[in-house]
C-alpha cells in the first residue's frame, strides 16, 4: 500500500518486517552504487538516552561517491546535504520506508547545476523506496 509523497519526503507503507525491511533497503542502495555510511537506531538511542519506548526506527545515510563528488564540485558546501537519509520504522505495527526528497533538501540552494543532480538522485532513490 503506497502513501502519496509527502511535502517533503517520499514515503511507502511495505509488507515486510522492520529487520527485513532494512536489509533490503541496504542490498537495493547497493545494487545502485550508494553505500550506507551511517546507521543510527533511533529507538535504541531513545531508550538509553530518555528512557522513551518507541516502535523501531533507524536512519539510514546513503552515499553514492560519484553522485557526491559532482555536488561538491559544484558547491562545496552541497556537502551538508549528504549523506542522503532514508528511514525505516513501525508505525502502528506497520514498516515504512521514507526518503528525504533531495531536489526539496537542495531547493534552498537555488542553484540549479545541484538541483539537477539531485534529480538524478531523487530517481534513483524513489526506484530504491519502490523496490522495497
Amino acid at each position: 500500500m503506497e502513501e502519496p509523497t509527502k511535502e517533503y519526503a517520499y514515503v511507502r507503507e511495505v509488507e515486510t518486517g522492520f529487520d527485513e525491511t532494512v536489509e533490503k533497503v541496504k542490498e537495493e542502495l547497493k545494487k545502485e552504487g550508494f553505500g550506507v555510511l551511517s546507521e543510527v537506531r533511533v529507538d535504541s538511542l531513545f531508550k538509553e538516552k530518555l528512557g522513551l519506548e518507541m516502535e523501531p526506527y533507524v536512519i539510514l545515510g546513503a552515499c553514492n561517491p560519484d553522485y557526491s563528488s559532482e555536488l561538491i564540485g559544484i558547491d562545496i558546501n552541497s556537502g551538508t546535504f549528504l549523506p542522503c537519509n532514508l528511514v525505516v520504522y513501525v508505525k502502528e505495527g506497520k514498516t515504512h520506508v521514507s526518503l528525504l526528497l533531495p531536489t526539496v533538501a537542495m531547493s534552498v540552494t537555488g542553484n540549479d547545476e545541484l538541483l539537477e543532480v539531485a534529480g538524478k538522485v531523487e530517481e534513483i532513490l524513489k526506484g530504491v523506496v519502490d523496490r522495497v
